[in-house]
């Protein structure tokens, strides 16, 4: 993928010479502006446990921060924001490292989990500009 720095001002005009056949569909979605850079500063645990053999360890916490505004989805499952199954949500600031409490019933009942080693978290937050930016590990 190319880098591309737009003109300044609000407006871009795309011209295209030659053939061009759209994706099915027809539509072409071009997403530009400033995205959030997501990171990950730590992850409590990586293992869930049997409430029964470990009943003070129900909570996973990860610490987690961004680089811009927005509002934030902590889904398990998925391949982009709203395709998984909501874990957490709610709206962060840029530069604020931010800790996210996640309990294993939340967990252990979204139906992107398939064991103890059969889970992922994905972080999304959004920018002023309405782009979904995910964590990528």
């Amino acid at each position: 993928m190319a880098d591309y720095t737009p003109p300044a001002g609000d407006e871009v005009d795309f011209s295209f010479s030659g053939d061009y056949d759209a994706p099915s569909g027809g539509n072409v979605n071009f997403l530009f502006g400033i995205v959030a850079v997501i990171t990950v500063n730590s992850v409590s645990r990586d293992t869930i446990y049997d409430d029964a053999v470990a009943p003070d360890w129900d909570t996973s916490i990860i610490k987690w921060s961004s680089s811009v505004d927005g509002d934030y989805r902590i889904e398990m499952g998925g391949t982009n924001a709203n395709t998984g199954d909501l874990i957490e949500a709610g709206r962060t600031y840029a530069d604020f490292e931010y800790s996210s409490y996640l309990e294993d019933e939340d967990i252990t009942t979204a139906s992107g989990f398939s064991g103890n080693t059969g889970y992922r978290f994905n972080i999304y937050v959004k920018s002023e500009d309405d782009i979904w930016s995910p964590y990528e590990d």
